[in-house]
């Protein structure tokens, strides 16, 4: 069995060196099969993953290799090298700084198995082109930031074309951002421009399902379009992000409104209780939504509409203040837990250092004592020539006698 896994080993290698890597991906699987105590069936058929541009296959087999070689305690040299190619891969993968974190974890878990002067420099390189790329993404930020501050300064002034314009340029340098895509998908309702603020919409929701304002905006856009049924789920949607919310509350009592109106009769809380049982909400979801709507019906009844807006502006800054000091609580404990994060790296990238000169220092001894064994050998060499020389003489003088 192990004699028919090395021949598969060798036809795979074979492939390998000619770029015949479907080729080679086959010899290398049926060998794993027939030997699977040998790991490098699998780094090698990474490596083929690897130029075939399938990185995750190839982080996949590394992953498989470096488990099962602990399990068999196989040699470092296989385990380091199934790590570093799973760096590799994941270094074609990595589309920001933060991606490129697992890959340098991978890079120093090889330098841990088995030293390689090949390894040091690709974890070098990937940790330069992480910070480069921290850096980019940094300039990018403050430009996002600049022009989203400016789109608001217009949105303001009631200037909306100018403030899409500065949030499309914010998208351009941080496209992740849904409240630039909010505040655009804002900007084209006023400009009556509903199938672009849809699409914003869209993909501010894409970006953060929790993020209520997309559906805010969504909502706001299908209502414009007539579209009330579509209109009432995202508000239903939205109401699973903030129960309370006096905007989508009103959204739904617009809607089952314009829902009821187009039946031909005026809409009372009842009906909207009626269209929102139709949609087979969930008990939790629709308690909620009772709850919130049998207040909001008190209200009305019990205070003038001035007196209403007050206490609804009231309630919703009492709401804003309290989920700002939470985000300012909630950062202040990331900035903690990242500073604490920041600090152990350091003192993991000084003792990386030390164990790395370490090692320089282990290398030049050893090629010290490499030449000094060389020269030895050359003196014993020497000496064993002169000695020959001695008996050749002696037994010249012998003869003469």
């Amino acid at each position: 069995m192990e004699a028919e896994a090395q021949r598969e080993k060798e036809a795979g290698n074979a492939a390998y060196r000619k770029l015949f890597l479907e080729t080679a991906v086959r010899h290398y699987t049926r060998g794993a099969l027939l030997d699977p105590c040998d790991i490098s069936f699998l780094t090698n058929r990474a490596a083929a993953y690897l130029l075939m541009a399938k990185y995750k296959e190839c982080v996949r087999d590394c992953d498989e290799a470096v488990e099962r070689g602990r399990e068999l305690l196989s040699d470092n040299k296989l385990v380091a090298r199934a790590l570093s190619r799973k760096a590799s891969a994941l270094l074609k993968l990595a589309a920001c700084a933060a991606d490129y974190d697992p890959s340098i974890r991978a890079l120093q878990q090889s330098l841990a198995e088995h030293y390689s002067e090949e390894t040091l420099a690709k974890l070098d390189e990937a940790e330069r082109a992480r910070k480069e790329i921290e850096e980019q993404e940094r300039l990018d930020q403050e430009a996002a930031d600049h022009h989203r501050d400016k789109g608001s300064e217009y949105f303001e002034q009631k200037r909306y074309q100018e403030a899409a314009m500065h949030y499309t340029e914010a998208m351009k340098k941080n496209p992740k951002d849904p409240r630039v895509f909010s505040n655009r998908a804002q900007c084209h309702i006023y400009l009556g421009a509903l199938s672009e603020g849809l699409e914003d919409a869209d993909k501010c929701i894409e970006l953060d399902s929790t993020f209520l304002k997309g559906y805010l905006r969504k909502a706001k856009v299908q209502f414009l379009m007539d579209n009330y049924e579509n209109a009432l789920a995202t508000y239903l949607e939205g109401l699973k992000c903030d129960p309370n919310n006096l905007e989508v509350l009103d959204g739904l009592r617009r809607c089952a409104a314009c829902i009821k109106r187009a039946n031909g009769s005026d809409a009372s809380a009842e009906d909207l209780r009626e269209i929102l049982g139709d949609l087979h909400l969930n008990a939790d979801l629709c308690n909620k939504l009772q709850k919130s709507m049998d207040e909001a019906v008190v209200l009305k009844k019990e205070a003038s509409d001035e007196r209403l807006k007050r206490i609804e502006s009231e309630r919703l800054a009492r709401t804003l203040e309290d989920l700002y000091l939470s985000q300012v609580q909630q950062r202040k404990e990331i900035d903690e837990s990242l500073s604490r994060v920041h600090q152990e790296f350091e003192q993991l990238k000084i003792q990386q250092d030390e164990v790395t000169v370490e090692l320089q220092k282990v290398n030049e001894q050893n090629e010290n004592l490499l030449g000094q064994l060389s020269d030895s050998r050359e003196h014993f060499e020497w000496l064993l020539s002169e000695h020959d020389h001695l008996l050749h003489e002696r037994d010249n003088a012998v003869r003469e006698v």
